[in-house]
């Protein structure tokens, strides 16, 4: 009895504290709460330059982070990613996707979402999540090329979407985001290849 009182008005600390995700997290479906716990958790035990224990979970003070409430769950997600944990990744980078703050993090929460479908060999979430963060292009790409030297990088989204557009027969559509991307100045690797396909 004393210990669950202890608990319930203990001090609340740790990163949970530092980002101010603590009513977030007590509004959690106990599962998620437990698996967030867990990889952050593990992500201490595995990672060497993770610069907090386990114990700053949820006690003690955190200063500067170094990350946002997004990219905090995204870097769990990446734990179980890495660990083999598909489904447990899959529902953090969601958790991640309702606590970005800009278009930029959500790109960056996506990507890794389109890398975990295709490790699944799953089209029907690759195409999802790929439509999902090419919705956003216009959205993060000046800050996108900002953080790349002044130049737009490949995108995994648009690559992928053009190979699944040609796959189900939609060679207008792929040609389509084919050229308009390329005119944004995005990279793909074989670009005059597919280009010449699409138009034969």
């Amino acid at each position: 009895m004393i210990g669950k009182v202890f608990r319930i008005f203990r001090e609340k600390g740790g990163i949970l504290k530092a980002l101010d995700l603590w009513d977030w997290y007590e509004k959690l479906p106990i599962e998620d709460q437990k698996l967030i716990k867990y990889y952050f958790s593990l992500k201490t035990i595995k990672d060497m330059r993770f610069p907090l224990k386990a114990k700053h979970f949820d006690t003690g003070e955190v200063q500067n982070p170094g990350y946002t409430k997004a990219t905090f769950l995204g870097t769990l997600a990446q734990t179980a990613l890495l660990d083999g944990k598909y489904e447990d990744a899959e529902r953090l980078y969601l958790r991640a996707l309702e606590l970005a703050q800009s278009s930029y993090e959500r790109h960056l929460i996506l990507n890794d979402l389109v890398m975990l479908s295709q490790k699944l060999k799953d089209f029907e979430k690759m195409e999802r999540y790929a439509t999902m963060d090419l919705e956003l292009f216009e959205e993060y790409k000046e800050e996108l090329k900002e953080r790349n030297g002044g130049k737009l990088p490949q995108i995994n989204s648009y690559e992928l979407m053009v190979y699944i557009l040609e796959r189900k027969g939609q060679k207008e559509k792929a040609y389509q985001l084919l050229e308009r991307l390329h005119w944004e100045g995005v990279p793909h690797p074989f670009y005059e290849e597919i280009k010449k396909r699409l138009q034969g």
